[in-house]
């Protein structure tokens, strides 16, 4: 099976030629980087996204920018080709509920967004979580970002906080503070707070239950995450997860900024 690569900017690039099988690449946002990944790794430099896709048997979109990433994913999806799509998963509900029903419509095999819900301490954490919970995620994100704002690392928060407390969250507020944003997610039986600033280099949860708190400090050990999810998708034909968790986290984030007021460059 031989991946095609769009984008050659974010470190996830490298990520993918490290652990997958990458034949072909189409690196136009960083020419310098995708030349040297075309070096190392013996990769195809394609003229093209559409050349990239037509090559592949799967494609991994890796644009560091989020607004960029709905054209190659659904060039993708409707050339049936198994597609990663990188966090931030699009910048735009819209855009990402058209992808999801595209994916569904033509049965074409989706997974992508943060490689973080991918670590291996998170089932422990979500089993102790339960009514009366409340949960705080402490990540890095900056609002002033040049990569589409609070999009491009607010996504890791916000899709930690669906995967750990549940899509069903009711209500969405949130405030800035010279760059950190705190966020309160309201569910029905239980509470999430994120945290993020863009001097924060760990990521660490804590959960409360009954006056009791417990905090951990999670490895972040995701490089090999996101292209074992890819590969075993497109041996399968099964995707990791249902496609609601990318739409809600798309619509928690928007909702973080709307309500901030801020979070974008």
């Amino acid at each position: 099976m031989d991946i095609g690569l769009i984008g050659a900017e974010n470190s996830h690039a490298r990520h993918f030629c490290a652990a997958a099988k990458i034949r072909y690449i189409y690196g136009a946002d960083d020419p310098v980087e995708c030349a040297r990944l075309c070096d190392e790794f013996g990769l195809e430099n394609c003229e093209s996204e559409d050349e990239v896709i037509a090559k592949s048997d799967a494609v991994a979109v890796t644009y560091r920018r989020g607004s960029e990433h709905y054209a190659p994913v659904m060039a993708a999806l409707r050339a049936g080709k198994p597609v990663f799509n990188d966090k931030p998963f699009t910048t735009d509900l819209q855009q990402a509920e058209e992808i999801v029903a595209l994916a569904k419509e033509l049965n074409i095999p989706l997974t992508g967004g943060s490689s973080l819900k991918g670590l291996s301490a998170l089932p422990a954490i979500q089993g102790t979580i339960g009514p009366g919970s409340t949960v705080v995620i402490s990540f890095a994100a900056d609002p002033a970002s040049p990569y589409d704002g609070y999009w491009f690392y607010g996504m890791h928060a916000a899709e930690l906080c669906v995967l750990l407390c549940g899509r069903n969250f009711t209500g969405v507020r949130a405030f800035e503070n010279r760059g950190v944003v705190v966020s309160h997610v309201s569910y029905p039986d239980r509470q999430c707070i994120l945290v993020t600033a863009p001097q924060s280099g760990d990521l660490k949860i804590s959960v409360t239950n009954g006056g009791e708190t417990t905090a951990y400090a999670l490895p972040l050990d995701y490089q090999d995450v996101g292209p074992g999810e890819l590969v075993a998708m497109a041996q399968t034909g099964r995707p990791p997860r249902d496609y609601a968790h990318y739409t809600k986290a798309v619509e928690l984030v928007a909702n973080i900024i709307e309500t901030a007021g801020c979070c974008q460059p």
